[in-house]
């Protein structure tokens, strides 16, 4: 039943489609709603902070990947470049982050399917996923593939139906209604929604050739994601006012309620769920990957590493994620869950950089002053969580 390491099965393709099924989620049909509440239009400025700080990030990651091609992430880059206590934080603060990740998902397709009963559907949400991503990480980019293309469709609808209204208004103030600490703020909430790239990292043993795969499918997913992010969010706040988005726990439920084809606004919901699900898909798969490297390093009991021989799935670890966010979901609520998700992520990429600029000059891809820059915002970021 039980097997020591995991069998080599992801493609350039399901790699891509896993990459952006953990990153096109609960940040895109709810982060716009407190970045607004924080700095009206000039959550849009906030994005894009985010997602240059997410490029520099994965910059890293990327590079990190190809030297270290194995389950584990940044607490195995630490590992082998800062030493042992920094992986132990890395490893740490990725687990904490990530599942708390989790409960801000099952919340947030809980806010848009019935409020009255979110939290049960959010378990409902967790015990499918559980079942699914057990069947081995192959299975799963599959049915991400899928989920991807029909989530695209969705907002392609989404789009049209705000494109095709009268009292759209595209020329939206984006740089004069806030002030620079509103938009750090909201930069560092945004960043909740950027995070999933580091998913492929985690499963650097599962994908065939890591050293070529990994950095191509992290930047193509990243890039697409942004570009998803940045249309969604500008149309959205282009029909509807940020006073107005900024206090609803479904923004783009709003924005569509009052769009040409409001009839079709069950979509969203349906669009909602999708994205969840497919986030879902690689999140909770990637967290468990942290925990077998921690017992593989003898610092978790050696349950957490075992894998089942038939599915490749690290199966106990599994539902000990599963668990670990069943509980969470009882006791968080979104907004105060991304908060917190977005600092102990923030404080995992700044390790993350912070390898790279330690790193011997001549095993780097790019130039370290990425790094020096992805590791210096992370902070100010963290630091402006903490300030609210």
């Amino acid at each position: 039943m039980e097997n020591q390491g995991f069998n080599r099965t992801l493609t350039l393709k399901s790699s891509i489609y896993l990459g952006l099924s953990s990153m096109i989620g609960a940040g895109l049909f709810n982060n716009i709603a407190p970045t607004s509440k924080i700095s009206s239009y000039g959550s849009i400025v906030g994005l894009l902070i985010a997602s240059t700080l997410a490029f520099a990030n994965a910059s890293s990651s990327a590079q990190l990947s190809s030297l270290f091609p194995r389950t584990g992430g940044t607490y195995l880059y630490a590992n082998e470049v800062l030493g042992r206590p920094y992986a132990v934080v890395a490893g740490t603060v990725f687990i904490i982050g990530k599942t708390i990740s989790c409960i801000a998902i099952a919340l947030t397709i809980g806010n848009y399917i019935s409020p009255v009963y979110g939290k049960e559907l959010g378990v409902v949400l967790c015990l499918i996923i559980y079942l699914l991503s057990f069947s081995g990480i192959h299975k799963t980019a599959e049915i991400a593939k899928w989920f991807i293309w029909i989530l695209f469709g969705l907002l392609a609808f989404y789009c049209l139906s705000i494109v095709s209204t009268q009292s759209v208004v595209y020329d939206i103030p984006v740089f004069s209604d806030a002030s620079f600490n509103e938009i750090l703020v909201s930069a560092s909430i945004w960043f909740f929604a950027f995070t999933g790239y580091s998913r492929l990292a985690t499963f650097g043993e599962e994908i065939k050739n890591p050293k070529e795969i990994i950095p191509t499918a992290i930047f193509t997913g990243l890039g697409i994601t942004v570009l998803v992010y940045l249309v969604v969010s500008w149309l959205t706040l282009s029909i509807v006012s940020p006073n107005i988005i900024g206090n609803s726990s479904t923004p783009l439920l709003v924005a569509m309620d009052v769009s040409r084809f409001s009839e079709f606004a069950f979509l969203v919901v349906f669009a909602s769920s999708i994205a969840m699900v497919s986030v879902f898909l690689a999140l909770m798969p990637g967290i468990s990957r942290i925990y077998v490297a921690l017992s593989r390093d003898k610092v978790l009991p050696k349950a957490f590493s075992k894998i089942h021989k038939k599915f490749n799935s690290a199966y106990f670890s599994e539902a000990f994620v599963l668990m670990s966010v069943i509980i969470g979901i009882y006791s968080f609520d979104v907004v105060g869950s991304i908060k917190l998700s977005s600092f102990f992520i923030l404080i995992y990429y700044t390790i993350t950089n912070l390898c790279i600029i330690r790193l011997d000059k001549t095993k780097r891809l790019y130039s370290v002053g990425i790094a020096y820059y992805g590791f210096a915002l992370c902070i100010v970021l963290a630091i402006a969580l903490i300030a609210i």
